[in-house]
């Protein structure tokens, strides 16, 4: 009788110390797989079977409780059966700690080269305008200065020369905007495109006015995405209106759409449109279409549109406008709508 009571203490002791170890092995996958949640219920399920069976044998041994010796043998067995199962697991979640711990080592170091990558283009971007600004303002002054003294040629040549500088110019500060697009953080709250709209328009209101063009806006809606990257958007988009669609028609439209979780607006002009070929081509990098030939620019304006729309989760398209001219479409996911 003295043997089965020794038995009985050592299993049921035994059992509080497996179930104790099976938590103890459970709380150490919480930090390297990340299921917190799941793992923290596990191990509090597993520390508190460990806690009553821990009551059960206080009992016990006081005399003031009788167990079987089956159903605590039974007990220990299970015990045994979660630690066993935890250790078979283990080398899972390892394998998924070094993914992970990989994962986030090479985003630190894409992280590290696009910053590097920013800082060179701003330093070429700087170190190459210096130059540009002299070689342009050289041309300008022999322009005003000389022109009286130069023929049609000469006079040819440096008007193409500080026109093909001031190209430059801005290609690099066209560049130097791709290169820092990522690092632009979601605002604290929503920004009212309304707001940004008007900004752009006052900018523009210059070559607007040249042209004879007006801009009909709609009610426009609110959007996590910062004001600057907003700006940048409809500077591109409607700066290609006013060059390659405002000869016919002088009217561009600006209108959007709310969604449960995605915010979409556009930018829509009733020109000469784009053929459909050319429809996806057109936000590539430095590719201008039919007419880069005969309008100014870099190419690179849709190309910056493009990826700040990707950089908030969402796209950019482009669709043809009832009886002639393009609808510039931006989507972007959109946090701020819970």
């Amino acid at each position: 009788m003295q043997f089965s009571h020794v038995l009985l203490f050592s299993i049921m002791s035994l059992s509080c110390i497996v179930q104790f170890a099976a938590a103890a092995v459970a709380i150490s996958l919480i930090r390297p797989s990340g299921a917190m949640a799941a793992w923290l219920f596990l191990a509090s399920g597993f520390m508190l079977q460990g806690i009553r069976r821990c009551l059960t044998l206080l009992e016990y041994s006081h005399g003031h409780l009788h167990a079987d010796l089956a159903v605590q043998g039974a007990g220990l067995v299970i015990s045994l059966l979660m630690l066993l199962g935890i250790l078979k697991f283990r080398p899972l979640f390892q394998e998924i700690h070094r993914a992970h711990r990989a994962f986030q080592e090479e985003q630190h170091k894409l992280t590290k080269a696009n910053r590097e990558l920013e800082e060179f283009v701003s330093t070429v971007s700087h170190d190459l305008r210096s130059p540009l600004a002299v070689m342009i303002g050289y041309a300008e002054f022999l322009q005003e200065n000389y022109g009286d003294k130069l023929d049609e040629q000469a006079l040819g040549c440096l008007d193409e020369i500080a026109t093909q500088g001031g190209r430059m110019v801005t290609l690099l500060e066209d560049l130097l905007t791709v290169a820092r697009a990522g690092y632009v953080e979601r605002p604290q709250h929503p920004v009212s495109l309304n707001r940004v709209v008007e900004s752009v328009l006052l900018e523009l209101s210059g070559p607007m006015a040249e042209q004879g063009v007006t801009v009909k806006t709609d009610s426009l809606p609110t959007l996590s995405v910062p004001e600057s990257l907003l700006a940048e958007i409809l500077k591109n988009l409607l700066g290609n209106a006013l060059h390659y669609a405002c000869d016919v028609n002088k009217t561009i439209e600006i209108g959007g759409m709310q969604g449960k979780e995605k915010v979409s607006f556009f930018v829509r002009d009733h020109g000469p449109g784009i053929a459909e070929e050319e429809r996806r081509k057109v936000f590539e990098l430095f590719y201008r279409g039919a007419s880069g030939t005969t309008v100014k620019g870099t190419g690179i304006g849709l190309a910056i549109v493009k990826k700040i729309a990707e950089l908030y989760g969402g796209r950019v398209w482009v669709e043809a406008t009832p009886r002639g001219g393009c609808t510039f479409w931006v989507e972007v996911m959109d946090r701020q709508q819970d």
